[in-house]
């Protein structure tokens, strides 16, 4: 099911909101069953046998989790549970059960996104025989498979530094493995993240879905519904307007010349821009509406200044995670592998060009890579998380290079003021340049194939006569002008008006408050108050975007 459709706007949303001040009056685990039997309504909507998978997914990882946190507290059905599978299954040890786990949820996972497109490649290339068409693929799967993965991490460590049985300390530390199956259910599916994330993490989300059940609130509703109809907005309004230009220049065939390259490519980064915005702007405002508050996904990453300043500010939670759960321990393993030899990891140490590519260069591009893949099977994918992986490495060296050397142009001459313009300058030039970066990453990301990638660049540089045969026909539907223009607005909405957590950032509207709160706020009339103006301009939004609400279309996260 789609945010961007009349059913779930006029009929499942009205629904679980009913239904969820229904169970309110009742207690808080009727609350915390009824999200979780109408987050999987919400899957099933469409095709009701992949909720089998989702379904099996959580038995597995609920399981599991049983297993590794069998002798570590806990309440009693789960501390049983773990028991009982633990004798029946043999008396192997949590660390076996964590790796059989994750071994188990990257198979299905490597199943359905990777399996069939890997058949075709290898029988391409080396002849072998057969037919692998690709199957269905189960919505949200990498989502909450990487979410469960980290919560059986996150169990494991918890159970190896304290095996302790105070279940008040327990749930204040929001610590793994202390919740029955439905709260755990709820955490896994709740439907506002569970398509396209954030990827949530237990230790923020299980103590909001454990507090005692609370009716509807009505600030927190209407927080929640602007929110919900800002996204819509960005989705329907903005990202949808670019989608046809972009689609019409990377399914042409044939050269490109300059002018529609970088049409194409600019298009594309910002239909992606606003959709996942909007997606994330929806999801926060729905979890608003039920009073959860989610952790913020997006940040206004195209003002970004550097590669590093991209990813805190792009798929946040994404990156919190690779980083945490793949980028921090191979640095870790790294590190000790030096100690062991007797070399150092220190600052300066690291200022040796080759203990800098073995220690932050190579877990980097490592990182960046299962970062490429994990957005799809093909090689333009693992080239798209690469090039993330060099540009964050040379950010990386230019910080470590830059610590000893402070230069200010106040030295030269000119004062504050002249430090000051530099300074100014020196930022919008940094955030050109990320831009760019990104931008290639991009093409290479929305590219059926690295070779189509490498033609639409080297059109974007020149390198192709522009109206070149073979491209007319399948651009015809275009018009440059206009996509010009409407490409013009949309940077200008990017770089210059503020993002909607700062919109709404007085009634503090994610988790992460310094997310907003450093990114300033809202001026003026771009400042939401409860106000009649407010209250009409919103409901003019919405009402245009469900006149332009015919036909809905997918978001671009979706596939992932």
């Amino acid at each position: 099911m789609l945010f961007n459709s009349y059913s779930f706007l006029f009929v499942f949303l009205p629904v679980a909101l009913v239904g969820y001040d229904v169970a309110a009056r009742f207690s808080q685990r009727a609350v915390v069953v009824w999200l979780g039997a109408v987050s999987l309504g919400f899957y099933g909507w469409r095709e009701p046998r992949l909720l089998a998978v989702l379904l099996g997914s959580v038995g597995l990882n609920y399981g599991a989790a049983a297993l590794i946190g069998a002798g570590s507290g806990g309440r009693a059905p789960e501390r049983v549970l773990g028991r009982v599978l633990g004798r029946v299954l043999g008396g192997v040890g949590p660390r076996f059960w964590l790796t059989l786990a994750i071994v188990l949820n990257l198979g299905v996972l490597g199943y359905y996104k990777y399996f069939a497109a890997t058949a075709r490649f290898l029988r391409g290339a080396f002849g072998l025989p057969g037919q692998w068409q690709s199957v269905a693929l189960p919505l949200g799967i990498s989502f909450f498979t990487f979410t469960q993965i980290a919560y059986l991490v996150d169990l494991m460590r918890d159970g190896a530094r304290d095996r302790s049985r105070d279940g008040d300390r327990d749930r204040e530390r929001g610590q793994a493995g202390r919740y029955d199956f439905a709260s755990y259910l709820l955490f896994v599916t709740f439907f506002p993240h569970l398509i396209a994330g954030p990827i949530l993490h237990h230790r923020e989300m299980m103590p909001q879905f454990q507090r005692a059940a609370r009716r509807l609130n009505l600030a927190d509703f209407t927080v929640g519904a602007t929110w919900l109809v800002l996204g819509l907005g960005k989705k329907v309004l903005v990202a949808d307007r670019f989608a046809g230009t972009a689609y019409g220049v990377f399914g042409a065939q044939g050269r490109l010349g300059a002018g529609i390259a970088w049409e194409g490519a600019l298009a594309y980064a910002l239909e992606l821009y606003f959709d996942f915005s909007g997606y994330s702007d929806m999801a926060l405002g729905l979890a608003r509406m039920f009073s959860i508050d989610f952790p913020l996904n997006f940040n206004s990453p195209y003002k970004s200044a550097s590669a590093i300043e991209g990813w805190q500010r792009w798929h946040m939670t994404l990156g919190r995670y690779i980083f945490s759960y793949i980028y921090n321990p191979v640095t870790r393993l790294v590190r000790r592998y030096r100690l062991r030899q007797g070399k150092g990891v220190t600052r300066r140490e690291r200022a040796n060009a080759a203990t800098f590519v073995l220690v932050v260069a190579m877990p980097m591009l490592f990182t960046m890579f299962v970062a490429g893949i994990w957005h799809g099977a093909g090689a333009q994918f693992m080239v798209f998380g690469l090039l993330h992986g060099v540009f964050l490495s040379i950010n990386n060296g230019w910080r470590q290079w830059r610590r000893g050397r402070r230069y200010s142009f106040a030295r030269v001459g000119g004062g504050m003021w002249w430090t000051r313009i530099t300074g100014r300058v020196g930022h919008v030039a940094s955030v050109g340049v990320t831009f760019l970066g990104a931008l290639v990453t991009l093409v290479f990301f929305r590219s059926a194939s690295v070779g189509q990638a490498v033609s639409v660049l080297a059109g974007m540089v020149g390198l192709h006569r522009a109206g070149a045969a073979g491209t007319v026909s399948a651009l015809a539907t275009i018009s440059m002008r206009r996509a010009a223009v409407e490409i013009a607005v949309g940077l200008a909405m990017v770089w210059f008006l503020p993002n909607t957590q700062q919109i709404l950032a007085r009634f503090r509207p994610s988790l992460q408050k310094t997310a907003w709160e450093d990114g300033g706020q809202g001026r003026g009339l771009l400042r939401w108050m409860p106000t009649a103006g407010w209250a009409a301009t919103v409901g003019v939004l919405f009402f245009v975007v469900l006149v332009e609400l015919q036909e809905p279309s997918t978001f671009l996260y979706f596939q992932f």
